[in-house]
């Protein structure tokens, strides 16, 4: 090589690592943005985040450019690095061999871990920016390449069909389709209970039933001695159509009692032992999908739920499951008692009973855990008291104070929130904040 010319050479070939290094990058950065910068960029008014959002409308476009390009920097690149380090090796009196295996090394290092990894690590931490920063070079980069494009897809997809495979494009998978969701109710096209509902619809398969049943200590129950007026009693006072009915206690339910079957029974059934149908058991861990195609080929509407050990846990009904999707369905029986209620001062009566996930929602942070063990706002509560805690005491937790207010047995039932100066809870489509330590209650 020419003394003169290894400053060109060598300018030429780390421009190459330059541009190699750019594309690599940018395949990184624009093909790791999610949906939520997605959508911070689509509410940008901002050229450069219209032109990223513009190329990731034909990502196949996108790619194909970006990986032509690459693979012609780095061939270039390539033959340059092995051409000098083979003669250098040469020259400096190594044989061909080792010439040749000097030269594979080099170019490995050069090309790998310089220009594809580093460059691609980098991308990643930083891809919306770099995605902004490089939107116009790369629509650059795509416009250039455009015939070159084409005739890689007409040939990608002339050997597919020659193989048989089926060009299919999945329109859009389920993170998509939440954000889209999220979107439409932003712009009115959808209610709130419509885009939870599509929420709820990706979640069904993944909720167990412990998650959606009545737990044991809410269940109403009868004992197998009860007798029929007892029963009747039971039925018009709470609305139930089915009752389950235990032996001995409530860990041995030995049927269920359907109020139906009451109606016109005469002298001849003194208790309702007589009447009982079935019961159906299910483990607390069981999918409500499956619960729910169990629950149509058996014809039945409710299961008693059990632990590990046998013992009832609670009970589920066809209502629980299919409210997990469309939510709750009130009829004249329900309670209306809403979960959360705004009181005097900034302070809120929130029922124990609300999900953790529901109060994180309302309270618009994480405040509550929601892995530890318990799955309701008064689970947390025994978790910070260690104990059944009496009605008065309060407990602090980032900032917010929860005081125990009613308490049925060992069971919290209310809870007065106080939330920090500045936070509050989403109640209603409204916030309502904390209030000043000086406020206190009265």
């Amino acid at each position: 090589m020419d003394p003169s010319s290894i400053g060109v050479w060598a300018a030429v070939f780390f421009g190459l690592l330059l541009l190699s290094a750019f594309f690599s990058g940018s395949e990184t950065a624009f093909f790791s943005l999610s949906n939520s910068q997605l959508r911070h960029l689509r509410g940008k008014d901002d050229s450069r985040a219209r032109r990223v959002l513009k190329l990731l409308d034909r990502p196949r476009d996108l790619l194909i450019a970006i990986l032509v390009g690459n693979t012609v920097v780095n061939t270039a690149a390539a033959s340059i690095a092995a051409i000098a380090a083979y003669r250098t090796a040469v020259s400096a009196g190594f044989s061909p061999a080792v010439a040749v295996l000097i030269q594979i090394v080099l170019v490995t290092f050069v090309l790998i871990i310089l220009v594809e990894v580093t460059p691609k690590v980098v991308a990643l931490k930083n891809n919306e920016s770099w995605a902004l920063t490089f939107a116009s070079s790369i629509r650059l980069v795509v416009f250039l390449l455009w015939p070159v494009t084409k005739l890689l897809v007409l040939f990608v997809e002339s050997v597919a069909r020659a193989l048989g495979v089926e060009s299919r494009r999945v329109l859009f998978n389920e993170e998509e389709l939440r954000t889209l969701a999220e979107v439409a109710e932003e712009h009115g096209a959808l209610e709130e209970e419509e885009r939870e509902m599509i929420h709820s619809i990706f979640e069904f398969g993944e909720t167990e039933v412990r998650e959606v049943m009545v737990p044991r200590i809410d269940m109403v129950t009868l004992p197998e001695d009860a007798t029929l007026e007892e029963a009747s009693e039971i039925v018009r006072s709470k609305g139930h159509s089915r009752i389950p009915v235990y032996r001995e206690d409530i860990d041995h339910i030995s049927g269920i009692l359907y109020a139906k079957d009451l109606i016109g029974t005469g002298g001849d059934h003194k208790t309702i032992a007589d009447l009982l149908r079935e019961a159906y058991f299910v483990p607390e861990s069981k999918r409500i999908s499956s619960l729910l195609k169990e629950f149509q080929l058996h014809k039945i509407h409710m299961a008693i739920v059990v632990d590990e050990y046998g013992g009832t846990e609670g009970l589920v009904t066809m209502e629980d499951v299919i409210e997990e999707i469309v939510g709750e369905i009130q009829d004249e029986y329900d309670s209306e008692e809403p979960l959360v209620t705004a009181m005097e001062k900034g302070l809120w009566r929130v029922l124990a009973k609300i999900e953790t996930d529901e109060f994180n929602r309302l309270a618009g942070e994480d405040l509550v855990p929601t892995e530890e063990g318990y799955e309701t706002l008064g689970g947390f509560i025994f978790n910070l008291a260690g104990e059944v805690p009496a009605p008065g005491a309060a407990f602090e937790h980032e900032g917010w104070t929860f005081t125990v207010e009613g308490v049925e047995g060992n069971r919290v039932v209310t809870l007065v929130v106080r939330p920090p100066e500045g936070s509050g809870l989403a109640v209603g489509g409204e916030e309502a904040g904390g209030t000043s330590p000086a406020e206190g209650t009265s």
